[in-house]
């Protein structure tokens, strides 16, 4: 049986990913800028990846959040899916 404990401890392992993976991708983004020659002709940077981790952050966060109220209103925990 699902429990609210283990749904959070989920969540939080979810969110504890994608923050890492956020760290991860700035770090990479900053590392490129940094070996980008000053120039005119300097490419854009690519900020795709910095962009979807950023975006699971976001989207993870608010689900916690989300099971947090559902949980303290005491909803049913049994997925509809």
């Amino acid at each position: 049986m699902t429990t609210a404990k283990n749904l959070m401890n989920a969540m939080d392992t979810a969110l504890d990913t994608a923050r890492a993976e956020y760290r991860n991708a700035v770090l990479a983004l900053a590392t490129d800028e940094e070996r980008k020659h000053e120039a005119s002709n300097r490419q854009p940077a690519n900020v795709d990846s910095i962009h979807h981790a950023r975006t699971r952050v976001i989207a993870l966060d608010a689900a916690r959040e989300e099971l947090a109220r559902v949980i303290e209103e005491g909803a049913s925990l049994s997925s509809t899916s």
